[in-house]
């Protein structure tokens, strides 16, 4: 990862309230987006789900990459990968957030790619299952796995789990 790439804020001032993040989380954010970004250093898998050439691969078994999440925000996520993906790519992506909880099957749709060095910069938008119908057809949709996640149910149901272990067993992760 590229450290000029990343910009580091510790704390940030919503209303009466301080959002403190423990490393490797940051906070990013400017005027042109519309969701605050965290700056992470989070491995990634992801495969080709559908490409604009129609190629289809409802079961995930397209060709997958790997890269590092550099920043994630409610609507999409920054990743540096080794190889290029083609934009307009239907993608089923595989993260954990500080090792918390595998996010699983979140549906992406990639967005723009540009070249970075020795990386490619792969942005995603996280696609929810309401969009998948103007996406896919009526025949791929009835293919599609059943366990395909947008990134927020992912995060619930993350969230979720940590808070029943943490009331239920009184553990910490």
């Amino acid at each position: 990862m590229n450290p000029s790439r990343v910009k580091v804020i510790s704390e940030m001032a919503t209303d009466k309230d301080v959002i403190n993040l423990k490393p490797p989380f940051n906070v990013h954010s400017d005027k042109q987006r519309r969701y605050v970004r965290l700056q992470v250093a989070e491995p990634v898998r992801f495969a080709l789900l559908k490409n604009s050439a129609g190629g289809f691969w409802p079961d995930g078994d397209g060709q997958s990459y790997n890269g590092a999440v550099l920043n994630i925000s409610a609507g999409g996520v920054l990743i540096a990968a080794a190889e290029p993906v083609e934009e307009g790519a239907v993608i089923l992506l595989r993260f954990s957030l500080q090792d918390i909880e595998v996010i699983d099957n979140v549906v992406g749709m990639v967005k723009r790619v540009d070249a970075d060095d020795k990386e490619w910069l792969v942005g995603v938008e996280f696609v929810s299952k309401e969009y998948l119908r103007d996406i896919f057809s009526a025949a791929e949709m009835e293919v599609l796995p059943r366990n395909l996640t947008s990134f927020d149910e992912g995060i619930k149901k993350m969230l979720n789990k940590y808070v029943y272990r943490k009331r239920v067993t009184g553990e910490d992760r």
